[in-house]
């Protein structure tokens, strides 16, 4: 559907909002790594770019461009990484023996557990990626439930977390 949003008023946008700037740079190396935004529509150049890029999303070869851009896609990714850390990353509920899950399994294994009068501690992060590492330290092992045939969900919470 179509929708109007006023940028101006979006709360999660204003401290990186980049309206009436000159020569806009959609991906200006920052301290903390998070470029400013500018919203379509705009009279300036919005370039958005997935090849390697300078700070306008220009594509480039040129190595030292390519190292500065991917320092500050790290410096943004702690930046991330801190900010998440304020917030809930991990759902939990109920108490005992530990089934891990994400996304739509987690309902269906809160039904089966309610309809089975199983008791169990059912944890859930709210995104993989980052992977919300800090909240799965206290864990060591679990029920996995899976969404993939490939154990997708089992292999990152052993690579990240440890967890079997």
């Amino acid at each position: 559907m179509t929708v109007d949003i006023q940028c101006e008023d979006v709360k999660w946008a204003q401290p990186h909002y980049a309206a009436g700037k000159k020569e806009y740079k959609r991906y200006k190396d920052t301290d903390n790594g998070i470029s400013p935004l500018l919203f379509a529509p705009s009279e300036e150049l919005i370039n958005w770019n997935s090849y390697e890029h300078d700070e306008k999303g220009i594509t480039t070869e040129d190595p030292e461009k390519i190292a500065r851009m991917h320092d500050k896609r790290t410096r943004k990714g702690h930046t991330l990484v801190a900010h998440l850390k304020t917030m809930k990353t991990v759902n939990v509920y109920g108490e005992g023996p530990v089934i891990f899950t994400y996304g739509s399994t987690t309902m269906s294994v809160l039904e089966a557990l309610r309809a089975g009068d199983i008791k169990a501690q059912v944890v859930q992060p709210v995104y993989l990626e980052p992977f919300p590492v800090w909240e799965f330290n206290t864990y060591t092992d679990g029920i996995i439930v899976e969404m993939s045939c490939s154990g997708a969900f089992a292999n990152l919470l052993k690579e990240k977390a440890g967890i079997s």
